[in-house]
């Protein structure tokens, strides 16, 4: 019968640590953030759509848009085209 360890954390005989883990990288560089953007997207009846928006933030549901006044979530399932437009 052959035993199995597991080790948890370095014992005091000189193992190496376990290496960090880095941090996650963002979906969309950071300097997208505050600018201009063209949208494409379907909406909730399937047709296709196309707006200018300011990027105000990202999250792993979607993206934060400023468009017409408020902000609206977009999921990255309905994202088609996402553009920086020239300022």
């Amino acid at each position: 019968m052959t035993e199995m360890m597991a080790m948890t954390k370095p014992q005091s005989n000189g193992d190496k640590p376990l290496p960090r883990r880095s941090p996650p990288k963002p979906m969309i560089p950071a300097s997208w953030l505050e600018r201009s953007m063209r949208i494409e997207y379907i909406d909730a009846n399937g047709r296709g759509v196309e707006t200018t928006a300011k990027l105000l933030d990202t999250y792993p549901a979607g993206l934060i848009l400023a468009s017409s006044g408020c902000r609206m979530l977009l999921s990255w399932e309905r994202l088609v085209l996402a553009e920086l437009v020239e300022n």
